[in-house]
């Protein structure tokens, strides 16, 4: 997830102590011996004004942070913070090459088949990215892509649709595709991914954002958030950074080694995702292993 916050009824929210959570976690080390290690992930600091009340337990910073946009005034006076005439200028110019190869159209998803018209690119969007960059992709499993089907599928339900799909299409072919979810005033793009075509070199997933960025003013939210990952292209929008924290708590002595593990590992991360130096090595050692020595077009820091 790209943020999480307790799933809990905000009365309690509101009162909620760090006895009472610790309360909670004894009950589960109690009812569960199973369990060594309760590992609690990037966790939002507030959501809509209510703190969250797993800060009050130990807890470390996340190794990647959060970027968004404010939508507050409307997405004219975003484009004043953000360089607004170049990039309405390159907004128009996409638009004319899109239309000397073809018609172009952005496309939500209102039906069951173009939710699996849309997820279905963007897997395979998503396959041909990660095998190039020499990772594991995480959308590759079966039951994860059953998921994400049965989330945009059964949203379609809903008057005010929580999760929401997007795509560009470019002459019949998609080109861009997003995934969001919608929370209160925040509209969250949970996943992206780019047709890497011949029309790579044009920006369709760019292009995607303006126009999601766009309909997210006129529709009052406040927030665009564009989720964990500190990235160029999201530098290009985001004037808002968001810190998450890490929550580990061990329940056994088996748990105790465990989360020693992982906080070491985390701190790792941050160390070489910090360092501009370290993490271009990475990246490069990553691409060797795959036998390219090119970075991908538009490839992210993820």
């Amino acid at each position: 997830a790209n943020g999480n916050f307790a799933a809990a009824d905000p009365q309690w929210l509101a009162n909620a102590d760090s006895a009472a959570i610790r309360s909670m976690l004894a009950a589960i080390a109690k009812a569960r011996r199973d369990i060594d290690l309760v590992a609690l992930e990037r966790l939002l600091p507030d959501l809509d004004g209510v703190a969250n009340p797993l800060s009050a337990l130990p807890h470390f910073s996340s190794p990647n942070l959060s970027l968004a946009a404010s939508l507050v005034g409307g997405f004219d006076a975003l484009l004043t913070r953000v360089s607004g005439k170049r990039r309405r200028k390159k907004h128009r110019s996409r638009a004319r090459k899109f239309e000397a190869v073809g018609s172009y159209r952005r496309i939500e998803a209102k039906t069951a088949d173009e939710v699996h018209m849309l997820l279905d690119a963007f897997f395979e969007m998503k396959e041909f990215r990660f095998r190039k960059m020499g990772i594991a992709n995480v959308f590759g499993e079966a039951e994860v892509r059953a998921f994400f089907r049965s989330l945009f599928t059964d949203a379609l339900q809903e008057e005010d649709r929580s999760f929401v799909l997007h795509g560009l299409e470019v002459a019949g072919k998609l080109r861009a595709v997003t995934g969001s979810s919608r929370s209160g005033k925040r509209l969250i793009c949970e996943f992206g991914a780019i047709a890497e075509d011949d029309l790579a070199h044009t920006s369709p997933g760019d292009f995607l954002f303006f126009e999601n960025i766009q309909e997210a003013c006129e529709a009052g939210f406040e927030i665009y958030d564009f989720s964990v990952g500190d990235e160029p292209y999201k530098r290009l929008w985001c004037d808002v950074e968001t810190q998450h924290f890490e929550v580990l708590v061990p329940l056994t002595l088996k748990g105790r080694g465990l989360a020693l593990v992982l906080r070491h590992g985390a701190s790792l991360k941050a160390f070489i995702k910090h360092s501009p130096m370290v993490w271009k090595l990475t990246k490069l050692l990553r691409r060797k292993a795959v036998g390219r020595t090119a970075p991908a077009a538009g490839e992210d820091d993820s």
